[in-house]
């Protein structure tokens, strides 16, 4: 009998109405509910649906309209309800006839959600399979949103299987550990054997990851884009990080003296895994979050001290670095402090925190503090209240109690400080 429907050909008005009602079916509380709801799929018939229905010298396309509608119920897919004391002319209501679905998702050439459901859930235990176990528990929930038919966390979207694919393909490829930097079009290339893939694919994958932090309450979740792919070794292009300052570092092809470069030397981050400190005569290390206060430091800063540009959140590489050096200096039983210089804002404060987090080394901030903010309150910039808020919430988090009074500072005065501001140094 289904068959027949199969070369029903329906009016646009006809599949207008219908894939309403089925949209309307489909996202019903208690779709494919058990048992079956009394309650019955509704359009209403009126001037915010369908305002040519309602104009008051054309009737044209009322009565066309009228005359698809009884050509549905003929057909038995709808039930039509007319305005009392006015049958044949004036619709009210069309109601979907649930019992003829099948037929109807026939005709209209579309796929129920249950069987779009179904079928993404068959890809997803596919890709949970191949995913890191790390991951396991995210997927486990992306197949319970499946199971009780709700919606998944944008840009995932059932039904869309080349996108979903290729999007947790690239998900799963963030958690696979990685000895050193990869370039974004080298791992395009190896996931899609496209170069241009991953590019066309980013946003959404980092919705993904942005989402997973979220429900495992990661504070990385507001990190911005490129912090979080070089949290997992994913960058444009390998990069370097900038020294200047006292080192001798030893490589498979011999020594690097860092005091022979100047004003500094920009180390390959893919050497680092490979690097062993043998000297570093440095009374201190300071990282340095910006370009420009990192060439100024190294030209004005105390002499003597080994100066690294972070340029903003650490990536893996450059926290490697700073680890090997700290366990030269606890090798060798001669500890100098460890220092971060950034800006007097809210992006400064999570920088040095995060730094602090992920290396486990206690570093002190440097130029960051209440006396160098009023010098130089001057050269600050407005915030907003948005911005005020974030801040004021440091002041809840134990982690920053070292800014604590500088940050009641900033809310009083509404200014932060960049620390290129900074027009000296101690």
């Amino acid at each position: 009998m289904f068959g027949v429907y199969k070369t029903v050909k329906l009016s646009n008005i006809q599949k207008e109405v219908l894939n309403k009602l089925v949209d309307r079916y489909e996202r019903r509380r208690d779709y494919c509910s058990t048992p079956k709801s009394p309650r019955r799929t509704l359009l209403r018939i009126n001037s915010k649906h369908f305002p040519d229905y309602f104009h008051v010298s054309n009737s044209s396309y009322r009565l066309m309209f009228n005359a698809e509608m009884e050509a549905l119920e003929r057909l038995g897919f709808v039930n039509l309800e007319w305005v009392r004391f006015d049958r044949g002319h004036t619709l009210e209501r069309v109601a979907l006839a649930e019992d003829m679905l099948r037929a109807i998702y026939q005709a209209l050439g579309r796929r129920s959600k249950e069987e779009i459901y179904r079928e993404a859930a068959g890809y997803l235990m596919e890709l949970k399979a191949a995913a890191p176990p790390l991951i396991h528990s995210y997927y486990d929930e992306l197949m319970r949103k499946l199971a009780a038919y709700e919606s998944l966390p944008p840009p995932l979207r059932p039904g869309k299987n080349d996108e979903l694919l290729d999007l947790l393909r690239g998900f799963n490829a963030l958690f696979v550990p990685r000895d050193e930097e990869t370039a974004k079009r080298t791992l395009s290339v190896q996931l899609y054997g496209d170069s241009k893939r991953w590019q066309q694919l980013e946003k959404g994958i980092l919705q993904l990851l942005r989402n997973y932090y979220r429900t495992i309450g990661d504070a990385d979740a507001e990190a911005d884009d490129a912090t979080l792919l070089g949290e997992w070794g994913i960058v444009n292009n390998p990069g370097h990080i900038h020294l200047a300052g006292p080192l001798v570092l030893g490589t498979s092809r011999g020594q690097i003296d860092l005091s022979l470069f100047e004003p500094d030397l920009g180390l390959p981050t893919r050497m680092v895994k490979e690097l062993v400190v043998v000297d570093c005569p440095a009374k201190a290390v300071v990282t340095v979050e910006n370009l420009t206060s990192f060439y100024q430091y190294v030209l004005e800063g105390p002499p003597g001290q080994l100066a690294i540009y972070l340029g903003g959140f650490a990536g893996t590489a450059c926290r490697l670095f700073l680890q090997k050096l700290y366990r030269f200096f606890q090798e060798r039983e001669d500890m100098v402090p460890f220092y971060h210089w950034g800006d007097l804002d809210l992006g400064g404060f999570k920088i040095w925190c995060d730094l602090r987090k992920k290396t486990s080394i206690p570093i002190r901030p440097y130029l960051m503090d209440k006396k160098t903010y009023i010098k130089y309150l001057h050269l600050g910039q407005p915030i907003t209240e948005q911005y005020a808020q974030k801040l004021a919430d440091l002041l809840e988090n134990d982690a920053f109690a070292p800014f604590h009074t500088l940050i009641t500072l900033i809310l009083e005065k509404k200014i932060r400080l960049e620390q290129e501001a900074i027009s000296s140094l101690p």
